[in-house]
């Protein structure tokens, strides 16, 4: 996800304008570290803790759907549909944790602190903004976007009634983007780590109360799934900014203005990730439309697949994480060789774990899929859906690592260009193979497995121009 202008430097800074600017962490000295380290003990220091982070949240979306899964195939088949909209919801929220993370290690590797600090504000009140705008236009639109999706009866409802709760609750999960971003450009993974293991413990207890009810609390049914990954936000939230704040990352709204030119910045470099994954996460509405003729049981097992093979999508994240902090504090440092070391070590070991996963996958699909639901046809197609993307899980390694590498070089459009045309081009090629060579719903698989191995080799050749290393943040 990332940019490819090589103008000149932004203007500097006018910190007559900033009240109260404080330093960002006491510790702040230290962390820059990680533009000394050994590279492979950086990369293990920070992609383990957010490896597990990831890991951690995808539990956490499987014991939704777990939990959902037990209210029955329609219910299942609404919430894998709205999980398209969500992700696009997540993606907008990348537009804010992309930037903030790139310029805070920049800053970091620096040690200016000063700007590292208007970072962290700025990206504070980005994210409540940005939650408010797309929350009511979300509330506005979703009823009709599901509609048009081909979305009916109870699969309808259950997609509304699961997103309606999402979008009240959009500020707590864009406020936990903005404020993990901010420990993650210092190269502190292992705090967001802690906060997600809290979260997760909490969506674990509320989940069926909600789901279900209990006592005098009623029933929510699928919406109270999202409750609960609301609720375990808003408290990862307040967790860290509790804890910010005790680093004297004085998070004040009531205290600061706003930098139009810092939210520019850090917009400028999160948007075209932002835009890579909401371009995905629509064209993935477009592919459910072309699904829906195959059945509701195909649409659940496009959304399961998905919550598994979040398995390798997460971990390719966290050495992306990894990648993204030390390409930006390496370049801080002016050690731009060395973040080119980091990035294709981390696309190496992110290689070898993808290869063990992808075993799995091809080898155990069914068992695997037979944990959350026991339906013969979204087993049979899921089954299908995990074998035929396990021949090309490594490239999602690739893609991931070097979009991470991109952006902590503040130079995001790149992968922009490469992952949106090929995003979509797999809607031409699933109704190509899935109806005009009759291969039905494994048409669609193929599809999405042969355009991520297509994105993971331009990327390489891309980053081998190496003009990232002269981008200015």
């Amino acid at each position: 996800m990332t940019s490819d202008q090589h103008r000149n430097p932004d203007p500097p800074l006018d910190w007559h304008a900033i009240p109260e600017a404080s330093t960002i962490l006491p510790t702040m000295e230290a962390e820059p570290e990680l533009t000394t380290l050994p590279l492979s003990r950086a990369i293990v220091k920070l992609a383990g803790p957010a490896m597990i982070s990831m890991l951690l949240l995808i539990i956490f979306n499987l014991i939704d759907i777990w939990w959902v899964g037990k209210l029955g195939p329609a219910p299942l088949a609404g919430v894998s549909a709205a999980s398209f909209i969500y992700w696009a919801l997540q993606s907008v929220g990348t537009l804010i944790s992309t930037g903030v993370t790139a310029m805070v290690a920049r800053f970091a590797g620096g040690k200016k602190h000063k700007e590292a600090n208007l970072v962290a504000q700025q990206g504070f009140l980005l994210a409540i903004f940005i939650a408010l705008v797309f929350s009511i236009t979300g509330l506005l639109l979703s009823p009709s976007i599901f509609t048009a999706m081909g979305l009916k009866g109870m699969v309808l409802h259950s997609a509304n009634q699961y997103m309606l709760y999402i979008y009240l609750g959009l500020f707590c999960i864009y406020l936990v983007y903005a404020l993990e971003a901010v420990f993650r450009g210092l190269g502190d993974t292992k705090t967001p780590l802690k906060i997600m293991v809290i979260g997760l413990s909490i969506n674990i207890i509320l989940d069926p109360v909600f789901i279900f009810g209990l006592g005098p609390l009623p029933a929510f049914g699928v919406g109270g799934a999202a409750i609960a990954t609301v609720i375990s936000h808003l408290i990862g939230a307040i967790l860290c900014f509790i804890i910010l704040n005790k680093r004297q990352v004085r998070i004040y709204p009531h205290r600061f203005s706003v930098s139009a030119d810092m939210i520019w910045r850090i917009s400028k470099i999160g948007a075209p990730i932002a835009f890579s994954g909401v371009m995905f996460s629509i064209s993935y509405l477009v592919l459910t439309d072309i699904i829906t003729d195959y059945g509701s049981e195909a649409i659940a097992a496009l959304g399961l697949g998905h919550r598994i093979e979040g398995l390798a999508y997460f971990s390719a994240v966290g050495f992306a994480v990894a990648a993204e902090a030390l390409v930006g504090q390496n370049l801080g440092a002016s050690k731009p060789e060395r973040a080119e070391k980091a990035a294709w070590l981390s696309v190496l070991y992110i290689g070898l774990l993808l290869l063990l996963i992808s075993v799995l996958f091809y080898i155990f699909p069914e068992p695997i899929f037979r944990v959350f639901t026991d339906d013969p046809r979204i087993v049979e197609h899921g089954k299908n859906y995990l074998r035929i993307i396990a021949v090309f899980e490594i490239f999602l390694g690739v893609e991931l690592v070097l979009e991470g590498a991109f952006s902590g070089a503040g130079n995001s459009l790149p992968p922009m260009i490469v992952i949106v045309p090929l995003t979509w081009l797999r809607i031409p090629l699933s109704i190509l193979m899935a109806d005009y060579f009759d291969m039905k719903s494994m048409g669609i698989w193929w599809a999405i497995s042969i355009t991520t191995a297509m994105k993971g080799i331009v990327l390489v050749f891309w980053f081998k121009k190496n003009k990232w290393k002269y981008k200015q943040v």
